[in-house]
């Protein structure tokens, strides 16, 4: 295939494309930002790159130089709608999420289809059109993985779980109930979008969707795949975006002018009770500390501010943590990912999915207390959180060590160059 290579902005020009690369994520922008960094890398490397995401994600990926699609619906408006049973009835969220998961794959078939038209290889995290797309198309598909606990193994119990939730020898029955919940959820949506492309049913909802030759973009260090991991598995560093955009105006001197601050956000999940999560922040860190305060799409930090308190929505995680004392988060694999990078300790506040397993693994490694799952969120928990660390520089110590074992390992070189080595394959069958 040959022309210019399609993206805006000016990452990367060649006369010829090596091949064109569909990059699908479904989920919030924890689901979407290892995609940018990777799209990234692949126009550096002189390859045209489509970008497949929820709708509201437009701005974002063609600022940052990629060409993007809308695939299937806008999960802001879903995680706005949902903000109670995130921040504080998860158990509730499987029952309210079944129908938006399945309208949401019916949508993404088509436009999955239309998107990856000329594509050579199609990338995606889990997404319930990718994989069979991929198979119409007659092209291959990696799915890329954020955190271990995706992959079924008797060493872990599904996402949701703890590590320690579970006796181990339940964890192989944990799964098989994994595999039967999601092929109630699931399967249906997925069949019905595989018809309509001519392809037969699938057998297991979780297989099919992380593929026999699963990619798990996590730094090592920090979580390794687990022992019985399928045989093609390919673990590489974090996919890191070098995100440049300017820090927001007042940021810069707020950093510097007086000791680091504690940073608090948590990203992407909602909250129903914006206000109340703000008071409880204030009562247990801003009476006698700095406060960054990340609002996210739960609105954190709405209103007046204590002194010393600094408020914006959103800013690169890995420009501020390196010069924030500890970060408190709701446990994304981006953002666990950014502040073990930053050598911060860190207070995980899980609302739900991989962020349980998170938590667990930064006590695991030392870098930070007991999370505090979001439901029990308290400001007295939160500053006795805050105190042990504070009282116990080890914390900071392994912090630090951990980020300098990982240091700038750049997983998007090697899955670039991982989905590069297709190409061959593509031009030994034509």
């Amino acid at each position: 295939m040959g022309g210019a290579v399609r993206v805006k902005g000016d990452l990367h020009r060649a006369e010829t494309a090596i091949m064109r690369v569909a990059l699908f994520g479904f989920g919030t922008r924890g689901d979407v930002q290892p995609l940018i960094a990777l799209g990234k890398r692949l126009c550096r490397d002189g390859h045209e790159v489509v970008l497949g995401a929820s709708p509201g994600f437009r701005q974002w990926v063609e600022g940052q130089g990629l060409e993007f699609r809308s695939v299937g619906l806008e999960i802001r408006a879903w995680v706005d709608a949902h903000g109670d049973a995130l921040s504080r009835h998860p158990a509730r969220l499987l029952a309210m999420a079944i129908g938006f998961l399945r309208k949401d794959i019916a949508r993404s078939f088509p436009e999955t289809l239309e998107a990856a038209e000329g594509a050579d290889v199609i990338a995606s995290g889990v997404h319930g059109a990718a994989p069979s797309v991929a198979e119409a198309l007659g092209i291959p598909h990696r799915s890329l993985l954020y955190c271990p606990q995706i992959l079924p193994s008797r060493e872990h119990p599904p996402m949701g779980f703890s590590a320690t939730a579970l006796p181990r020898p339940l964890h192989r029955i944990s799964w098989l109930a994994a595999r039967a919940v999601s092929g109630w959820v699931l399967k249906p949506a997925i069949d019905a979008g595989r018809r309509s492309l001519g392809l037969a049913a699938i057998r297991d909802t979780l297989d099919h969707l992380i593929g026999e030759r699963p990619i798990l973009a996590c730094d090592p260090a920090l979580a390794a795949a687990p022992r019985d991991a399928p045989p093609a598995t390919l673990q590489t560093p974090s996919l890191v975006l070098e995100d440049a955009t300017p820090l927001a105006p007042g940021l810069e001197s707020f950093l510097r002018s007086g000791d680091p601050p504690i940073c608090v956000g948590f990203g992407s999940m909602g909250d129903g009770d914006p206000e109340a999560t703000t008071r409880l922040l204030w009562e247990a860190i801003a009476a006698r500390r700095r406060v960054l305060v990340l609002g996210g799409w739960g609105g954190l930090g709405a209103g007046e501010h204590p002194r010393d308190v600094f408020f914006l929505p959103s800013t690169p995680h890995a420009r501020v943590f390196p010069r924030c004392s500890l970060v408190i988060h709701h446990g994304g694999a981006g953002t666990t990912t950014a502040a073990t990078r930053a050598g911060v300790p860190q207070i995980v506040v899980p609302h739900a999915a991989d962020q349980v397993y998170w938590g667990q693994r930064i006590v695991q490694l030392g870098l930070g207390p007991r999370p505090i799952p979001r439901p029990r969120l308290t400001a007295a928990r939160l500053a006795s959180a805050i105190s042990a660390i504070e009282s116990h520089p080890e914390f900071a110590a392994r912090a630090r060590a951990l980020a300098a074992r990982i240091g700038n390992a750049d997983g998007a070189i090697v899955v670039a160059a991982e989905l590069a080595r297709e190409a061959p394959r593509l031009r030994a069958r034509a």
